[in-house]
């Protein structure tokens, strides 16, 4: 399970989200304890029972200032109220000195030998925890001691939340954008060319007049195999790649009828059997090669597929009528296989397409694992 995974998994199971809030909070009390523990200060010579109910009032009251801060009075900010927000926060610094000077005082104040050892190291400190409960909140508000204590102590929970807050915003996004053009690709698979179906079936009706019927219902088994799989079969997130290659040679079979002149050859090379590739990616780059390349003796369409090691190689070249130059950009099919490339393989993938020479050269290389 991959971090998106588990986020996402977390996120929508309140029980989970419950369980992760918990963990870390109890990371947290752990956490303080120890640091007491470590520090030198009067606290750590004070019994663990103590040391653990100063850490855990300490947790308990973070805690009730982190869940309203968190989704109460920073969304108001957030929203432009920034009178009430500001004036909420406040109050709930207030609060906070107030829970903690009462939490403190009650732990300390009922062990005796505690405040023996702060009467006799600390005596200012002594003094300040018999005075009056409001004057101590006061005191450590007007000092600032207790905000700059926060700012430190809430920064670490709330900067998780702001950055899984952006992570799943960003996974929605990327999630809206893979929806977008999974319409757009059902959106090409309903629409099937039209003209690639008229020239085939007049082909095989061709081939049926002219005394072929092998070669006829050859083609008519290879146009019901790439519709079929066209249609039905492709509607997941990635195929095998054999049945993909074997969709692109039914289609250089049936667009092969139709072609007087033009050489076309297809080679394939794959070291294992087990690659996974997305559905119909290929499919507009090989019906480019074909519906630009002018038909006369001098064309030729050389089509190679190589994969090594989880590297997929395909280079495409074909000769085009350089008149119609402009047009070899492709339209949506061109412009779907751009974003259904950046969105199933980010960062795993080379494409490089244009004039070479002669020739219109496409190279593709994906990182399948």
């Amino acid at each position: 399970m991959n971090f998106e995974t588990l986020i996402q998994k977390i996120y929508h199971n309140p029980k989970l989200r419950v369980l992760a809030h918990v963990g870390f909070w109890v990371f947290q009390l752990l956490l303080n304890w120890y640091m007491t523990n470590i520090s030198f200060n009067t606290f750590n010579r004070f019994d663990q029972v103590i040391l653990f109910q100063l850490s855990l009032t300490g947790t308990l009251n973070l805690m009730l200032f982190y869940y309203p801060l968190a989704y109460f009075v920073l969304p108001q900010i957030s929203n432009g109220k920034y009178i009430s927000g500001f004036l909420l926060l406040v109050l709930q610094v207030f609060l906070y000195a107030a829970v903690n000077a009462i939490g403190e005082e009650t732990v300390l104040t009922h062990c005796e030998s505690c405040m023996l050892q702060i009467k006799q190291s600390q005596t200012g400190y002594y003094q300040f925890l018999k005075g009056f409960w409001l004057n101590r909140v006061l005191a450590k508000v007007l000092s600032l001691g207790t905000v700059f204590g926060l700012v430190f102590t809430i920064s670490t929970p709330l900067a998780i939340k702001i950055a899984l807050g952006a992570f799943r915003k960003q996974i929605r996004a990327i999630q809206l954008a893979k929806e977008n053009v999974e319409l757009e690709f059902n959106f090409l698979k309903s629409q099937v060319n039209p003209h690639f179906l008229f020239n085939t079936l007049n082909n095989i009706y061709g081939l049926i007049l002219g005394g072929k019927p092998d070669r006829s219902a050859e083609l008519v088994s290879r146009l019901s195999s790439l519709l079929r799989y066209i249609l039905y079969e492709s509607n997941h997130q990635s195929m095998p790649l054999s049945k993909e290659i074997n969709l692109i040679k039914d289609y250089i079979e049936l667009e092969k009828v139709r072609l007087n002149f033009t050489r076309v050859s297809f080679s394939e090379n794959l070291d294992a059997q087990s690659y996974q590739i997305a559905p119909l990616l290929l499919m507009p780059l090989i019906e480019n090669a074909f519906k630009f390349c002018a038909d006369d003796a001098s064309s030729h369409i050389n089509i190679n597929i190589d994969v090594l090691n989880g590297k997929f190689y395909l280079k495409i070249e074909n000769t085009v009528d350089f008149n119609r130059e402009g047009n070899t950009n492709g339209g949506i099919g061109l412009a779907n296989f751009n974003k259904r490339l950046s969105l199933y393989y980010p960062g795993r993938y080379q494409y490089r397409a244009g004039r070479e020479d002669e020739l219109y050269v496409v190279h593709l290389t994906i990182n399948l694992l």
